[in-house]
């Protein structure tokens, strides 16, 4: 394969998510995408064995304004032997206003003597609904292949734009100053808005079966599935009209005389509120499906981080489609 791109950019459309702009090398293929309403499946595929050495797969899909849409890829993702050498993967993920971007890639399969990385970053906007997963096996277990890889990467990085209300409230202010003390005859610059963004989740996990005994207490154990879900749920002030209008720098909210640290501390208070909510439902739903395995649900600095061990790939890959459906209304 060496290296491979794939791109992918969503847009809403007379109410539906359709493509706006795709590209991509062999061995990457994209399906017809599966419409109902405005939310749109789309299922990448790889048409190749695996992963070999020295194959590099980068995929950058950006997910528009209003946008509703779900990608997953077509089957699990082998790393065959890739002896002295390695194979990697790099994802870079957008989400844009109020797009719903849901990136659920099939579980991770390290053969016998493969070393892999993967690195993961995603940029956000507050007001957007987020979801990303991560599933990786211990071996082919099949094969009697468990902790048989040399070495298995996996980097996460999740940044967050501040809300689009708190930046305007930011604009109107230094505006405000500026007019009261600019030269009189010279009226004071216009500076455009630009969302600044913090780093929300970051996660990383390191596999080295030669290090490490993954089968003791406090690892792995006898569970052969470990998964990890990040979730942002949208962050907007009640007293904005819309995302578009907290956008546009000529638009003045509904409050606009609150200042920029109260904006912000209303938006934390409804979001840490649904967060809570989020995790009772997440550990409700799995006591009601009898999920099996170990479940950890949590919020995080920004979000919801979901920790899950399970023997069985189905298994995770179920409930994590469960927590996205629970999340997006599907």
């Amino acid at each position: 394969m060496g290296s491979s791109t794939f791109r992918l950019a969503t847009a809403l459309r007379h109410g539906r998510t359709k493509i706006d702009d795709v590209y991509f090398e062999a061995p990457f293929k994209l399906m017809t995408p599966f419409t109902n309403g405005r939310h749109s499946d789309f299922i990448v595929m790889f048409a190749s064995p695996g992963f070999l050495q020295g194959d590099e797969a980068h995929i950058d899909i950006d997910f528009g304004p209003g946008s509703d849409a779900t990608i997953t890829t077509q089957s699990y993702e082998k790393v065959l032997n890739t002896a002295e050498g390695s194979a990697s993967r790099t994802i870079d993920l957008r989400a844009q206003g109020d797009a719903k971007a849901v990136f659920l890639p099939f579980p991770v399969i390290p053969f016998r003597n493969s070393t892999f990385t993967n690195v993961t970053t995603a940029h956000i906007a507050a007001e957007s609904t987020f979801i990303y997963a991560d599933v990786v096996t211990c071996g082919r277990v099949g094969m009697d292949e468990r902790w048989a890889m040399w070495r298995f990467t996996n980097r996460l990085r999740v940044y967050v734009a501040e809300p689009a209300a708190v930046e305007q409230a930011l604009h109107n202010q230094t505006e405000s100053e500026r007019a009261s003390t600019h030269r009189r005859g010279r009226p004071p610059r216009r500076t455009e808005l630009q969302l600044r963004e913090h780093l929300a989740f970051a996660d990383r996990m390191l596999l080295e079966p030669d290090a490490f005994d993954y089968t003791n207490l406090g690892m792995w154990r006898e569970f052969t599935h470990c998964g990890v879900v990040y979730v942002h749920l949208p962050e907007l002030d009640a007293a904005t009209n819309s995302v578009e209008s907290a956008l546009d720098v000529d638009e003045v909210p509904a409050d606009s005389s609150a200042s920029p640290e109260a904006i912000r501390a209303q938006i934390e208070s409804a979001r840490i509120a649904a967060e809570d909510d989020l995790v009772s439902r997440i550990r409700s739903h799995a006591d009601a499906v009898g999920f099996v395995g170990e479940l950890g649900v949590s919020r995080v600095v920004n979000g919801l981080c979901v920790r899950l061990l399970t023997t069985r790939g189905d298994n995770a890959f179920a409930f994590i489609k469960d927590i996205a459906d629970i999340v997006t209304g599907s």
